[in-house]
């Protein structure tokens, strides 16, 4: 993607403002985490994400933080999307193979909870214990 249609987009979802750090990389800082983006001929690649009080150690291979290939993936590992189901919603699940396979397919519950990452506490109806479903999409609202 072009560096400058990178920037715009990462300081749009983000609020932040991106600094120029070196006449190849960009920077900025977002929840504790130092961020940078490399710039090659125009294209923005290298989409690096670290924690503020890392550093690297000379005496060893450690190099702090992690890659990412693309700006979609940049910005969702700093800023999760908003989760699809909030708590107390009454579900359903869909009719796949993976919800098939797991036993929820058709099965009526409610959203007890809501976890990071995209995970959900269900009770579902004739149940005694929750579960704790990972899959959003093998889930949809009760009409």
């Amino acid at each position: 993607m072009n560096t400058d249609k990178a920037i715009k987009k990462i300081e749009k979802y983000l609020c932040v403002i991106v600094v120029k750090l070196s006449h190849y990389q960009y920077g900025f800082t977002y929840d504790d985490k130092m961020c940078t983006i490399t710039d090659s001929s125009g294209e923005a690649h290298s989409f690096h994400i670290k924690r503020s009080n890392e550093h690297t150690y000379a005496m060893s291979d450690y190099f702090p933080g992690y890659y990412l290939k693309n700006v979609s993936q940049f910005l969702q590992a700093l800023k999760p999307a908003p989760m699809k189901y909030p708590a107390g919603t009454l579900i359903k699940g869909r009719k796949n193979k993976r919800a098939v396979r797991r036993g929820i397919s058709e099965r009526t519950g409610v959203v007890i909870s809501v976890k990071e990452h995209g995970s959900y506490d269900i009770l579902f109806c004739g149940d005694e214990h929750i579960r704790s479903y990972p899959y959003e999409r093998d889930l949809e609202v009760v009409k």
